[in-house]
């Protein structure tokens, strides 16, 4: 056996690079500085990996957030020290709430430096870890390999979400023994299987229920089971419902899908799920919109059964009758076997009437002729232009919400929002890492134009890169959301918010992009035809009636 002294040493910038590509990592995202440079020199001569370099940080860190979620996989994004790091924070924390798997890799001021009070020093792992799963500032190169699988291990752990790392230039100079573990020698991502004890328990609540719901979340997405719950859906007669965050876990399409459920969801889904008095969550993170944390969409007479990869995230909001961990396949795998043998039938409602009725209410709202251009029209025309592969990247704010409402979902993993962080301006670099992930799907970004100056210099880097996104831009000069909110709460005492902007189809021209205004509601349509069509990057900028607000206070049905 050889001693560490006989084994061959790279540098520990290098031994970086080498987990990634162990990891699978074919894209970084992020910006050079002084600490983080050794690792960007190696990135230079490892052609298995594409260097997004992007205008800042936190616009590396949504895109590494938007890959990650659409990729299925975890993502890298980088970034010095300092400053550097502190503008990545806002991505990394929507990461977190988005349990996205994205790891950090920073530069730290160097060893001699530290704790001197010295420029750009910062306590960097303390300040990361209330937004991380994981964070770390490594001392030693011998610490380099073994923390980067740790990041790795505890990112990909459930629930999902960032970890981080910094180490300073110092270190990464210096020489290591290579260490080549692969990652199934470190970690592992097989879920156990759900007990069967607790699936004939929940069999038994079905077959005694008389209006009984399923209500989907992001593990039907993740392990690839929409068909499955839809068959278990038809099977069963039991109707399905997405939480607010994930509608493309059921198929619109589907026979018994009645949509998202809560605020700015389907009325569909909003009228028939308080009704139930059995609800079985699967893969299912209970979130803020779906249910207002209180009964009402949820009803407090109804039973629970709340099924997740994550154990910590069941009786979280709601005290449930049974509590279920494991993989998401085990248990509809294990529910679908059971209901058959039990020859479980439990039609109790017409889904296609509540669905044409809300169909009905919904196109109600458009008024198509309307100039300024109405909202809702936007959101409508959206889904009309968007192939029905393609995936919809939906920012924070009053324009999101509209498009909410009028998503369908025909497709697994086609929808993106900025989920319980409501970070305004981060999906337009979210959908370029979505982009980037699926570069075959054709992408939409629609968001405020409060939330497109915030990351809009990320379109040099789109044109550069040859990012083809369309992102259409919800215009009314000011903050809709906030309107929405003064008028709803504060007796329509509008105050500091209303701003002018730029002609963000002719500044999309100077970046070198594809560029429409719209302000006549029959040009959207063939407008977003042609941006898709133009082989670039695009933006429509469209010119809405501020007073068309999508609602901000959820109110029963």
């Amino acid at each position: 056996m050889k001693s560490n002294s006989d084994k061959p040493k790279v540098s520990a910038a290098r031994a970086v690079v080498d987990v990634l590509l162990r990891e699978k990592i074919d894209h970084v995202f992020g910006i050079p500085g002084t600490q983080n440079l050794a690792i960007l020199d190696v990135l230079r001569e490892t052609p298995e990996v594409r260097f997004i370099l992007t205008r800042s940080e936190q616009g590396a860190a949504f895109m590494a957030h938007g890959y990650a979620r659409i990729k299925l996989a975890p993502a890298v994004v980088t970034a010095t020290e300092g400053p550097g790091l502190t503008n990545l924070s806002t991505g990394i924390a929507a990461a977190l709430k988005g349990y996205a798997p994205v790891i950090s890799i920073c530069g730290v001021q160097e060893n001699y430096m530290r704790d001197r009070d010295s420029m750009q020093d910062i306590d960097q792992a303390n300040f990361m870890r209330p937004i991380t799963k994981f964070a770390k500032t490594v001392e030693t190169p011998d610490k380099v390999q073994e923390m980067l699988r740790k990041a790795f291990r505890i990112a990909l752990t459930e629930p999902k979400g960032p970890a981080h790392i910094d180490v300073s230039s110092d270190v990464l100079h210096e020489s290591v023994v290579v260490e080549d573990q692969t990652p199934e020698s470190y970690r592992t991502t097989v879920l156990p299987v759900c007990d069967g004890a607790q699936l004939d328990q929940i069999t038994a609540l079905i077959s005694k229920a008389e209006r009984p719901v399923f209500l989907v979340g992001r593990g039907v997405i993740e392990e690839g089971l929409v068909d499955a719950v839809g068959e278990l859906s038809r099977a069963t007669g039991i109707p399905v419902a997405a939480l607010q965050y994930t509608p493309d876990a059921v198929r619109s399409t589907q026979e018994l899908a009645l949509g998202a459920l809560g605020r700015n969801g389907s009325g569909a889904a909003n009228r028939i799920v308080p009704k139930a008095d059995l609800i079985v969550a699967i893969g299912a993170h209970i979130d803020v919109f779906s249910s207002m944390f209180s009964y009402g969409i949820l009803s407090e007479s109804a039973k629970l059964v709340h099924h997740s990869s994550a154990s910590g995230q069941i009786g979280l909001v709601f005290p449930v009758t049974v509590g279920v961990t494991g993989s998401t396949r085990s248990f509809v795998a294990g529910l679908h076997e059971r209901a058959e043998q039990a020859g479980l039938k439990k039609t109790w409602v017409d889904v296609a009437q509540a669905r044409a009725d809300w169909e009905v209410e919904l196109a109600a709202k458009v008024k198509p002729e309307a100039v300024p251009i109405q909202s809702q029209f936007v959101a409508q025309t959206i889904r009309k232009a968007l192939p029905k592969n393609g995936i919809c990247v939906v920012d924070a704010g009053n324009g999101g919400k509209h498009v909410r409402s009028y998503f369908k979902s025909y497709q697994p993993g086609t929808f993106i929002c900025m989920d319980d962080w409501a970070s305004v301006g981060g999906a337009f670099p979210m959908a370029l890492g979505a982009k980037l992930a699926c570069p075959d799907q054709p992408v939409l970004c629609a968001s405020g134009d409060g939330g497109a100056m915030y990351n809009f210099g990320e379109l040099e880097t789109a044109v550069r890169e040859n990012i083809q996104i369309v992102y259409v831009i919800f215009n009314d000069n000011g903050l809709g959301n906030e309107r929405a909110f003064q008028n709803e709460r504060y007796g329509g005492r509008f105050f500091a918010v209303d701003f002018q902007n730029p002609d963000f189809a002719a500044l999309a021209k100077v970046f070198g992009a594809y560029g429409e205004q719209v302000t006549q509601p029959g040009d959207l349509e063939a407008a977003i035809g042609r941006a898709f069509a133009s082989g670039k990057p695009a933006v429509i900028d469209v010119i809405i009636d501020r007073n068309t607000l999508a609602p901000v206070v959820y109110r029963p049905e």
